[in-house]
């Protein structure tokens, strides 16, 4: 193999040995430009693994709302997201887990963009991917009978902040009983506070949240502030 080096090596090192520093420049990415471009693309890929695996890895989710049938635009799932990360996590946890918003807009009036939204949306509640929704009371029966959430009561803290019992709200479940599935959220100063109007919507749990914990801390939080 050294050899064979050696016998491929000397008549390029003969052909640059009398080139100036640009023909040699011109030569090398003439004949070697394939080489040296799959090289770097090499070298790239690496990087980016070495970068994405050990040195900043994806923070993991603590816990994950989804905004399901009408717009919220990004600064307000920021807001809603960063206020609610620091209260419920400590700072060296923050280093490491986020909580994230996600707008599923299906009235949005394009017809594809509301179906691929809804695809999305089924698509990570399977994965175990959404922890916490907030919709209007339209979807309530639809979600229940579709055994899409958990009855909101087993979330709720054993000491319920005065008032919250009014706001529930029951739909039939996948045996036609009356169950509690959602919190009206209409007057939340959490939300308000951060600019998104909760005018006739409701929150719920998804039926497959893998951060139960999590949940009820961000639930009595909310609803405690």
């Amino acid at each position: 193999m050294r050899e064979f080096l050696k016998n491929f090596f000397a008549p390029e090192q003969a052909k640059l040995k009398d080139m100036t520093f640009k023909e040699k420049a011109g030569y090398i990415w003439e004949y070697y430009k394939i080489p040296i471009i799959a090289t770097i693309a090499v070298v790239l890929i690496v990087y980016s693994l070495i970068n994405t695996i050990w040195i900043h890895p994806p923070k993991k989710s603590y816990l994950t709302m989804a905004f399901y049938s009408s717009y919220v635009d990004d600064a307000t799932l920021s807001s809603l997201s960063g206020q609610l990360g620091d209260a419920l996590m400590t700072p060296e946890e923050l280093l490491t887990y986020e909580v994230t918003g996600i707008d599923f807009n299906i009235n949005s009036g394009d017809s594809q963009m509301d179906m691929a939204n809804t695809e999305k949306f089924m698509a990570m509640i399977a994965a175990h991917e959404i922890d916490l929704i907030i919709f209007s009371k339209t979807d309530l029966e639809a979600m229940a009978a579709q055994e899409t959430l958990a009855p909101i009561k087993d979330y709720l803290p054993d000491s319920l902040p005065s008032g919250i019992s009014d706001k529930l709200a029951a739909a039939p479940d996948v045996n036609g009983v009356q169950t509690d599935f959602a919190i009206q959220l209409d007057g939340s100063k959490f939300f308000e506070s951060n600019g998104f109007s909760t005018d006739g919507l409701y929150m719920a749990v998804i039926v497959n949240t893998s951060n139960q914990d999590n949940v009820k801390n961000a639930i009595a939080y909310i609803f405690g502030s």
